[in-house]
């Protein structure tokens, strides 16, 4: 059930697990809870629908997170487009495409984030929004609840699910990502982008201005599509241009494909939180996933599976320490090497892939025949992009092989 209070009404209230954040992570780990019968509340800022800065991308393998969490027919209410390939395509014109067995999506924030919160309600959770969490509550050491303007919330377990930045940084934490471990991005919206390679192909470019990064150019939703740039924080303060600046060069780049085409709505800049950052991802009563952890992809920015899967983890471990009594040492172990597994080391890989590819980048090595053949083999190797699986298709619920489309 949503709380609609206005704003200057106090919101006090207890559960057994607060989670500070309704987007995917927060939502992932609610639906967890509420489906194991655990008395779980989110907490937001903000007011639901709202929207959010995004390359609005969900790997293949989001979309089956999606479904286990009974969240995927929800989500395909809202427009949405398929996503059945994807090319990277170099400064020279190179071009090497790679197919999927089963399709991602494309789909706004506002609308992802709002089915996640929808399906939290349906499974029992409750939902507290237009309340911002500014402090954890502890007591002997181990945090027992939240608090903000307005806001007091008790509980025995905390998850701070909300993004960069989060509450669970905050002093004595290690503060907000910089340098290496922070992403930057600048995306907008056109409609009537033209698709030479296929309407339901994802467009990479790496190119010479954008180090440690890449433009994009994503299939259109209802006719509208995400074209942004990404680099890493570093990379882009070497450069000494303004991120507006870069994302201007890359669309004159590629007038051809804007030709005719027109923008809707404003341009928009946020901050990825890269992975694997060396911080806690947990403390006594307290856990923490997604982007609050730190765990965007270094090399695509990728952030959506990691924060679905990140956050269905935390809500197994939160469960169990509800039934145990407690968020005892065992259960952070569990959780914090879940997460080194699942999200640490691939994304260790995936920054070694980005440093490789730069080397080939700076040297212009694209160009030779006997390297293309290798990118072409790498870039079709799942473990190199551990969220989405190989073109092989695999057997999967009807809801996400039944041809949903925008």
């Amino acid at each position: 059930m949503t709380s609609g209070l206005p704003p200057e009404s106090p919101v006090r209230g207890s559960s057994e697990v607060a989670i500070v954040g309704g987007g995917p992570a927060g939502c992932a780990a609610g639906i967890v809870l509420a489906r194991a019968g655990v008395d779980v509340a989110v907490v937001d800022a903000s007011v639901f629908p709202r929207d959010k800065a995004c390359g609005d991308a969900l790997s293949n393998d989001s979309v089956r997170l999606l479904a286990e969490l009974g969240a995927d027919e929800e989500a395909a209410r809202f427009p949405h487009a398929l996503v059945e390939r994807a090319a990277a395509v170099f400064p020279d014109g190179t071009r090497i495409e790679r197919g999927y067995g089963e399709p991602g999506w494309i789909i706004g924030r506002r609308d992802l984030d709002d089915a996640l919160r929808r399906s939290f309600e349906a499974a029992g959770g409750r939902f507290v929004q237009g309340r911002r969490v500014s402090d954890l509550v502890r007591s002997d050491g181990a945090v027992v609840g939240v608090e903000g303007a307005g806001l007091a919330w008790s509980a025995r377990v905390v998850v701070a699910a909300d993004g960069y930045g989060s509450v669970a940084l905050d002093p004595p934490g290690p503060g907000p990502a910089r340098g290496r471990w922070l992403g930057v991005s600048a995306t907008e919206y056109w409609r009537g982008v033209s698709f030479p390679f296929g309407e339901t192909t994802c467009d990479h470019f790496f190119e010479d201005d954008l180090p440690l990064g890449y433009g994009w150019i994503f299939p259109a939703v209802a006719g509208v599509s995400n074209v942004g740039v990404f680099l890493r924080a570093d990379a882009y303060e070497r450069q000494g241009r303004r991120l507006s600046d870069l994302l201007d060069a890359f669309l004159a780049r590629h007038a051809d494909r804007f030709r005719g085409a027109e923008r809707v709505g404003r341009r928009r800049a946020w901050s990825l939180p890269l992975a694997p950052r060396p911080v806690p991802v947990t403390a006594p009563g307290l856990l923490v996933a997604g982007d609050a952890a730190g765990f965007v992809d270094p090399f695509t920015g990728e952030g959506i599976w990691q924060a679905l899967r990140s956050g269905i983890a935390a809500g197994e471990t939160a469960r169990d320490a509800v039934r145990a009594g407690g968020l005892g040492p065992a259960l952070r172990e569990r959780y914090e090497a879940e997460c080194a597994r699942a999200i640490g080391a691939p994304s260790r890989r995936k920054a070694q892939v980005q440093r490789a590819l730069d080397f080939v980048l700076r040297g212009r090595l694209y160009r030779l025949a006997p390297v293309r053949a290798a990118l072409r083999i790498g870039y079709r190797r799942q473990s190199v992009d551990h969220t989405k699986s190989d073109p092989a298709p695999r057997a999967r619920g009807s809801a996400r092989s039944s041809g949903l489309h925008a």
